[in-house]
């Protein structure tokens, strides 16, 4: 055994490198084994023992592991160093960019672990190889910072070779899709036509936002909906092609209980608002909700804020204001209008048709413009109105006293009951008489006496209103 240890191995060794897609990253090793007469060891169960070692020698092992291949017929074994027994070390470990590597082999020819030292064989190629495909500065551009690569000198390319941007996928018979996985979010560049961002959830479609080629317009859309659209410098809210700088659609909407806006307004009614403005806690001198702003010298009408409702079935309100002034404010306004123009006509509001008031109506001056009976297309009538400091109804009519100079005078159902402190007042129509107030009103009625049967008389009574 002793002369085998110096003369059992003395064929060659021939190293290729397996560098393909897919497949490991090993060495191919082939050797032959002889006896000391030189006659090939055929057909035997051998053991070699490879150490990979860091040069210059002695060195240090990197790697080790071992084999147990069959010779043939001619001695010859074959092996594929890296897909051994691991004895230490790891072969994706080590560091061929030094190039200065060698293979120290060891073998036993009865297959067992009392290895003979067959030297070492410097390798020159194999090592240049796996540092240009680990990102060295062999033949690829890559630059290895193990566990990862890197490449910061230009842009990549896919499909391409001649990339416009750091990565630049291209696919001219069809879709480029970029596909970048995890737990979150995942980004497709092209799909169907579309470009975009696709967001997921556990695996879910949640969100996406793209553009439409067709639509020329980009979309969002949470959970099937679509909720914005851009398209000619506008945005829409619920609507495919905005028609306005910001324009908004809401349809089918339950509203939301429970939310800040419900309990605001009323904690019994649900609100599906189209536009919502909400300012609260800020420290500017005045706070707005929402403000409307509109300029122009070409158009014929200029509205800041402009509100329209139809289709409800109970009500519809265009411009809708509810005022909750806390203790210790000075006013508390639901809907505000101040009109500093300098326009032939200027109001702080405007009306064409009737108005409701469901309160107390206080104002500085008051008058009412008609259309002139005489002439109603070119002039208006305009009246003041009869003011005073009690709120009084006024009731009024004409009479004829009968035969006896007695008239009775009916008023509304609902008079007394409505009204306090009665006032008259008499006017005798047609000739000379006196008439007086013979009974007060009683049960909605009061009496007038003449002294003359059968004449005319114009009267007039007032009341102070009793439910205010």
């Amino acid at each position: 055994m002793k002369n085998l240890r110096f003369i059992l191995f003395t064929a060659g060794i021939s190293i290729g490198l397996l560098l393909q897609a897919q497949v490991p990253e090993l060495i191919d090793y082939q050797g032959m084994a002889r006896d000391g007469s030189g006659v090939p060891l055929a057909n035997e169960n051998i053991s070699v023992k490879i150490e990979v070692v860091q040069g210059p020698l002695p060195g240090t092992v990197s790697y080790s592991e071992v084999h147990f291949p069959t010779t043939d017929a001619y001695g010859l074994f074959s092996l594929m160093i890296g897909d051994g027994s691991v004895i230490s070390g790891s072969f994706a470990g080590i560091n061929w960019s030094t190039g200065n590597i060698y293979i120290h082999t060891y073998i036993d020819p009865a297959g067992g672990s009392a290895y003979v030292d067959m030297g070492e064989s410097k390798l020159a190629t194999v090592p240049y190889a796996f540092y240009a495909l680990n990102g060295g500065s062999g033949s690829s551009p890559w630059i290895s910072n193990p566990p990862d690569i890197y490449y910061n000198t230009g842009f990549v390319g896919i499909g391409t070779d001649n990339p416009a941007e750091y990565l630049h996928i291209n696919n001219g018979s069809g879709n480029a899709n970029a596909l970048i996985t995890s737990d979150q979010s995942y980004f497709i560049g092209d799909a169907s036509g579309n470009s975009g961002l696709w967001m997921k959830e556990s695996g879910t479609d949640v969100a996406w936002l793209y553009w439409n080629p067709s639509s020329q317009a980009v979309f969002m859309y949470e959970n099937g909906d679509q909720t914005m659209s851009w398209k000619d410098n506008k945005v829409g809210v619920g609507i495919d092609d905005p028609l306005v700088k910001l324009h908004a659609v809401e349809q089918n909407s339950s509203g939301v209980p429970g939310s800040d806006l419900s309990v605001y307004y009323s904690s019994s009614q649900n609100l599906s608002p189209a536009v919502l403005g909400w300012s609260e806690n800020n420290t500017g001198e005045i706070s707005y909700g929402v403000l409307g702003h509109s300029y122009s010298t070409t158009s014929y009408y200029n509205e800041g804020v402009f509100g329209e409702g139809s289709g409800g079935v109970n009500n519809n309100y265009g411009v809708y204001g509810v005022a909750y002034g806390e203790a210790g404010s000075n006013y508390s306004i639901s809907v505000y209008g101040d009109n500093n123009g300098s326009a032939t006509f200027n109001y702080a509001a405007y009306f064409v048709g009737d108005v409701q008031i469901d309160g107390t109506l206080s104002k500085s001056g008051g008058s009412f413009k008609i259309d002139h009976p005489q002439d109603p297309a070119n002039k208006y009538l305009v009246h003041s109105f009869v003011e005073s400091p009690d709120m009084m109804n006024i009731y009024n009519g004409n009479v004829t006293t009968d035969n006896s100079g007695i008239a009775e005078v009916s008023l509304p159902s609902y008079f007394e009951a409505l009204n306090i402190d009665f006032r008259y007042q008499l006017t005798v129509i047609g000739q000379f008489a006196q008439a007086i107030i013979k009974e007060e009103i009683s049960g909605n009625h009061f009496t007038i006496q003449t002294d003359k049967p059968n004449v005319k008389v114009s009267w007039q009574v007032t009341g102070v209103r009793n439910d205010v």
